[in-house]
């Protein structure tokens, strides 16, 4: 972790240096540029080892020597096994770390440069930091490290490292290890605050174990709030750093370079420098001011805004509120927007393109509904997958304002929009046999053009085909009752989706067996919902098992639970096994284990069925999906009273309440009206009496 070696000599490269120029091998092993093991065998290294010793009769520069190579030991992110014994036999770690071996093998470490200047002149000096297990603690820096740090140099370090520990992660039963590679010669040779901002970037990556570019230097005081203070001989420094060939430096933002040299970025706060140092990337060139100059023009921002970190986006916050502002303001450029932003949304750039609709305009240009509706359409989708139901909501109904316009000029975007509409109301626990007006006008039109496009050999309307196929999932909610509309519409579905004509459209049509396969599981008709099963699994059994995706290993579960999956003896324990290997915080997984776990009842092993059914619980409560999945907590909830221990189980009864009738209201209070008529207890069991009535189709 931490700032990255760019550079690397071996021991040989230090032999001959410390025959030929001491004062370059001092140099060489103060900066940690060097692999010493690197190509070389135990005796060969041994002697070169004893060859530099030879060379050396000065005993802080031995000391210095040996403290390089336990660091370079440490900081290597692989080295051969005998180089462990070496270190441990000739270096004595523990003397100039203050720290038992052991433990510093242990921890994580990083080489962090610091900028010094005075005396008419600034230098790079090395810091060497490590967080280690062991009793929490401030920062440990070693009683000879001290002396050579005047106190305003040691408070910033422990300013740093305050900050670097919150608001977190913050591993308690660790504790930051810190010492420097420069002689130990009794003479203090680190002063001031400035190397505060350097420090706390060095512990803040430890922590979050994220590297630094070995092209980024830091130089700034920080205060308890996290500001960054200004620094003197900013320019000494800047020189020292371009000298050293660092290719970006942070300054602080109230300090006034007296030249614009290039890589200079200011920041005001530590958790800005933060971002920006771990946004930084040197084999990425010049990333950050890839990023900097998007936000200098918005045709420029719409090219690069699939590629902007969520972070570099809430950190140019006002940049980028400002730059929508104008693109929005603009007909071509929203339209531009808006589809790279529906592309982002389609292939699942949550976080990315959350940030963006953060800082987009509420208000819309109402003279391009079909940008408008492409625009409501991809944040609906964005809010299903979530899982943030009011929002959906909100978006649902502004894009219902666009549909009769664009029903004019472009079908296929209004029929995006109701396939979204219709998960966000299974989402909300809406099932309904009715179809909207609205959308029945638009599949009356649209299965018109179908019979045209059929005409002249076209047999697929991909667009008609997802329409039916939400449709097929909407009916099947609806339960047994509305069977006959599933099995009709799920022919549609396929045909218009290329069924059998597309290899290319298999996985769109296929997916149609699922719905279907559990509609006909509920509605009782075992061998249609078999032979759906055999199709959607394409002929692999429980020696393939690594093969099949989720949403296949999901359909299997839930006709295990039912007690109807063939050769049910033959995939259990394969199935059991692969979901607690391949376990997923995320939907289906709590189905896969809450069918599990039914399952594990059916076949009388109850150990394993509590285990599984706790996994479930674990992925709709912990895991902020949002009410949708909270809600389903209920499921293993009704399931988990009869199995030992009990009183666990009854502990957590309130806490769980608690967060799960805030997700019923939220949802639909209709549907889950039986939360609040009577005690929760009363509640989980009307669950287990009546699970497909609460839960229909493929939430069972």
């Amino acid at each position: 972790m931490g700032f990255a070696v760019s550079h690397v000599n071996t021991i040989k490269d230090l032999c001959f240096a410390a025959r030929n120029a001491m004062g370059h091998f001092q140099a060489m092993i103060s900066d940690l540029a060097c692999v010493p093991w690197s190509g070389t065998g135990p005796d060969d290294f041994k002697a070169a080892y004893h060859d530099i010793l030879s060379y050396m009769d000065d005993p802080v520069l031995l000391e210095l020597f040996h403290r390089a190579l336990g660091a370079v030991y440490l900081l290597g992110p692989s080295k051969p096994a005998w180089v462990r014994d070496f270190i441990a036999e000739n270096t004595r770690p523990e003397t100039y770390s203050g720290v038992d071996f052991n433990r510093l093998v242990q921890g994580d470490w990083a080489r962090v440069p610091v900028l010094g200047a005075g005396s008419g002149m600034a230098r790079v000096a090395w810091f060497v930091a490590g967080l280690v297990p062991g009793e929490a603690g401030p920062v440990h820096i070693p009683k000879w490290a001290q002396k050579a740090m005047d106190t305003p140099f040691i408070e910033t370090i422990k300013t740093a490292e305050r900050l670097a520990r919150r608001p977190g992660p913050d591993p308690g039963n660790s504790r930051f290890v810190l010492f420097p590679m420069a002689p130990a010669n009794g003479q203090i040779q680190f002063k001031g605050r400035s190397g505060g901002l350097s420090m706390g970037i060095g512990f803040k990556s430890l922590l979050n174990k994220i590297p630094v570019s070995g092209d980024l230097i830091a130089t700034g005081g920080l205060n308890d709030s996290g500001d960054v203070l200004p620094v003197g001989m900013l320019d000494r420094k800047i020189r020292a750093a371009l000298s050293s060939r660092f290719k970006c430096l942070l300054i602080p933002a109230g300090s006034r370079p007296g030249h614009n040299a290039r890589g200079l970025v200011p920041v005001s706060c530590f958790a800005e420098s933060v971002t920006v140092a771990s946004l930084y990337s040197g084999r990425q060139d010049n990333l950050l001011f890839v990023f900097s100059r998007a936000l200098q023009d918005p045709a420029s921002f719409i090219d690069k805004m699939d590629s902007l970190p969520a972070d570099w986006i809430f950190h140019e916050k006002q940049a980028v509120q400002d730059l929508l502002g104008r693109i929005f303001s603009c007909p071509d450029l929203f339209g531009r927007f808006v589809r790279k932003f529906a592309l982002m949304v389609e292939e699942f750039e949550v976080e990315r393109a959350a940030a963006l609709a953060e800082f987009s305009p509420k208000g819309l240009p109402g003279a391009m509904p079909m940008a408008c509706l492409v625009w409501c359409t991809a944040n609906l989708s964005l809010a299903n997958h979530s899982g943030k139901i009011g929002q959906a909501t909100e978006w649902e109904n502004t894009g219902n304002a666009f549909i009769d316009p664009v029903m004019g000029l472009d079908i296929n975007l209004a029929a995006d929009f109701f396939n979204h509409a219709l998960v966000a109301a299974h989402n909300r626990y809406e099932f309904s046999p009715k179809v909207p007006k609205a959308l029945a006008r638009l599949l009356e039109f649209m299965e018109r053009r179908q019979a045209v496009q059929q005409a002249f050999g076209c047999m697929t309307d991909l667009a008609l085909g997802r329409v039916y196929g939400t449709l097929v999932q909407n009916f099947a909610f609806c339960g047994p009752d509305a069977i006959r509309e599933t099995e009709t519409l799920s022919v549609k579905a396929r045909q218009a989706l290329g069924e059998p004509l597309s290899p290319e459209l298999k996985n769109q049509w296929i997916r149609q067996y699922d719905y279907l396969g559990t509609a006909r599981l509920n509605a009782k008709d075992m061998a249609g919902a078999d032979a759906c099963l055999e199709t959607c699994l394409d002929g692999r059994g429980p020696d393939s098992i690594h093969a099949l995706t989720p949403w296949q290993i999901s359909m299997l579960c839930r006709f295990a639970a039912r007690g109807n999956l063939p050769g049910l003896d033959e995939w259990y324990h394969p199935l059991v096994s692969h979901a607690f290997e391949q376990f997923k915080t995320q939907h289906p997984w709590q189905l896969v284990f809450f069918n599990l776990g039914r399952t594990a009842l059916i076949k009388e092993d109850r150990g394993t069925a509590r285990q599984l059914f706790e996994k479930s619980l674990g992925v709709c409560l912990n895991t902020g999906q949002g009410p949708t999945i909270e809600i389903m907590a209920l499921k293993p909830l009704a399931f988990v009273p009869d199995l030992p221990p009990e009183q666990p189980f009854l502990s957590g009864l309130s806490q769980w309440e608690k967060q799960i009738k805030p997700a019923a209201s939220a949802l639909n209070p209709d549907h889950f009206y039986f939360l609040f008529d009577r005690p929760f207890p009363e509640a989980l069991r009307y669950v287990r009496e009546n699970h497909d009535r609460v839960f229909p189709f493929s939430y069972g």
